[in-house]
């Protein structure tokens, strides 16, 4: 029997770490993909820490904007907490790290053809390339990319 994988997309991944309306659907649809391997990419968890980064400062009163958090962390790095929450998250979740993949002109067709931003564009292909059909998500933009079915 094939083994069944799912893709854990950076809307899903953050839902889980931080508390958000979407929190308690993740875990729900955690239950129900529990006999699924979980998969995520360097591009999902790259996104992750920066928008949990981002998060965590505002939330301390130490950042107003994107621009103020790049100033912040090149004088004082990725906050210890941050890391470990997603490192942590992603390990009780036993979540396999997979290399993106990128070839150059299928990229540049998936962002015209199916109108994605740059980085879902990029995880529509690493999905494709990995036969990973499910990708669990609440950016409905995968909706337009033919091989994927997101969920929930």
């Amino acid at each position: 029997m094939a083994v069944k994988r799912a893709y854990i997309d950076t809307s899903f991944i953050l839902a889980i770490l931080l508390e958000t309306e979407k929190s308690s659907i993740a875990q729900q649809v955690l239950e129900t993909y529990g006999e699924f391997d979980l998969i995520i990419s360097g591009i999902a968890v790259n996104e992750a820490l920066y928008v949990a980064t981002y998060e965590y400062y505002r939330l301390k009163g130490r950042i107003k904007g994107r621009h103020g958090l790049r100033k912040l962390i090149a004088k004082q790095g990725y906050p210890k907490e941050v890391i470990d929450t997603i490192d942590s998250s992603l390990k009780d979740l036993n979540v396999e790290i997979i290399s993106d993949y990128f070839e150059y002109n299928e990229y540049l067709r998936m962002l015209q053809e199916y109108k994605l931003l740059p980085n879902d564009a990029q995880i529509a292909l690493t999905c494709r390339h990995h036969n990973i059909k499910t990708i669990l998500t609440f950016d409905e933009d995968f909706k337009r990319v033919p091989w994927l079915n997101p969920t929930p």
